[in-house]
């Protein structure tokens, strides 16, 4: 199989080695895109993150970024994957400090985890099980389901479909969605490139698989 070219969106205010580093290890090469120009003709577009969503936000839409992505997902029908805050940015909103704009490719607002003390504190930071649900099946291996991924985030993903959360955590006393996915769009809430063994595993199916 030859090997996939992954595109890497960068906003400069990710820390985006740690990802290129994880992909290469699954066989991808990686180009890091800073401009819409460069990702205009990408194939599988990833949109890692940390920090703030109303930064993330802000750069996207100023920089013609958004449109672009956008283009790229629903005129294109080519895969986008959001990681953490990449995660996040697919939806329509967010909840953090004030209401900002996602990019609008999976329904859903993203608001804040609802602390549950003394046991579990914002941000949820650590290892958690994840569960996938029967609308997993043709996106990610079977053998994912129970692994535990590294997840560090005070907001979480309020898919408006159920059919689009593919994937859930436990924080507290609910299930939270851990995985989200419409069509050729997915996210993570956690970073595969920090998970180990099940992270490379999952960057290795969307880079094999998801198309």
């Amino acid at each position: 199989m030859p090997q996939r070219i992954v595109t890497l969106v960068d906003l400069q205010i990710q820390n985006i080695l740690s990802v290129t580093q994880a992909l290469n290890l699954v066989g991808a090469r990686v180009i890091v895109a800073r401009d819409a120009a460069a990702i205009a003709q990408a194939d599988l577009l990833v949109l890692p993150g940390v920090g703030s969503f109303a930064e993330a936000s802000r750069r996207l839409f100023q920089s013609g970024l958004a449109e672009v992505i956008q283009h790229h997902a629903l005129e294109r029908q080519r895969p986008v994957v959001g990681f953490c805050l990449g995660m996040q940015l697919l939806g329509d909103s967010s909840q953090e400090h004030g209401e900002h704009p996602g990019l609008g490719l999976i329904p859903g607002q993203v608001v804040r985890l609802r602390e549950k003390l003394p046991d579990h504190r914002v941000p949820n930071v650590g290892w958690r099980t994840v569960h996938l649900n029967e609308y997993s099946t043709a996106v990610l291996p079977a053998v994912l389901d129970g692994a535990n991924f590294y997840h560090v985030h005070s907001y979480h993903f309020e898919v408006k479909s159920p059919s689009h959360c593919i994937g859930t955590s436990r924080f507290a006393d609910e299930n939270i969605a851990s995985i989200v996915a419409r069509g050729r769009v997915l996210g993570t809430q956690f970073h595969p490139e920090k998970s180990q063994e099940p992270g490379l595993d999952l960057l290795h199916a969307l880079v094999c698989h998801f198309r």
